[in-house]
């Protein structure tokens, strides 16, 4: 009497290389550096690609078009203001404002977010579609600390919010303009110094309602 054959086992065929988990972080980030260093001008698949050492069919699978990339990687790399309660205006402004700083003087996304403004002439819906969740939840934050504020009288209750926020990062690109090297040991110290002193100077500003000159001093 015959036994039954066994079936012969069955061999599993790789679908392909298996998936690269931080392989998006990674594109994100390059393509981040890539638009900081070289513009739109120079942001390609092919350069973004080597440097994220990732495969450019790969990127095509996640991004249609290069715009829908420099938006994706502005989106992960974008400092988003949430409503800081230090106790204070003047402590809320200048953590606020140290974060701003924090983020020009490190890394690709201050470089990167200077250059989209630049740009912006050329490719305004660049950074329309970029800034309007960005700008929309930063002025809710700074809405949400001046309410505070007013309520505990640090601040009159006309006080505008945007304004407010718009001043301090002004205030904060312009020194990072005015002083891109930074060097000598003690940086940071005067870095911190300035912030101290620019929310200083817009918080009496802010506080000051009446026409004569040195109001507020």
């Amino acid at each position: 009497m015959s036994t039954p054959r066994e079936a012969p086992a069955v061999r599993r065929t790789s679908a392909g290389r298996p998936r690269d988990p931080g392989m998006e972080a990674r594109v994100l980030a390059a393509a981040l550096d890539v638009y900081a260093d070289a513009g739109w001008s120079g942001f390609t698949f092919d350069v973004i690609a080597r440097r994220a050492a990732a495969g450019k069919a790969a990127l095509y699978r996640r991004w249609r078009d290069k715009e829908e990339l420099l938006l994706a990687a502005l989106d992960a790399h974008t400092v988003v203001v949430e409503p800081i309660d230090t106790g204070s205006i003047h402590g809320d402004l200048l953590a606020v404002a140290r974060e701003l700083l924090a983020v020009h003087v490190r890394g690709s996304a201050g470089l990167a977010a200077l250059r989209l403004f630049v740009e912006a002439r050329a490719r305004p819906e660049l950074l329309a579609k970029s800034w309007e969740r960005v700008n929309a939840a930063r002025v809710r934050a700074a809405r949400t600390m001046v309410r505070r504020a007013v309520e505990r009288a640090e601040l009159p209750p006309a006080t505008s919010a945007t304004v407010l926020l718009e001043a301090v990062s002004g205030g904060v690109v312009a020194h990072v303009l005015a002083t891109p090297a930074r060097p000598g040991p003690d940086a940071d110290a005067r870095d911190d110094d300035f912030l101290v002193d620019l929310v200083g100077l817009v918080l009496r500003g802010a506080r000051c309602r009446c026409p004569q000159p040195g109001c507020g001093a």
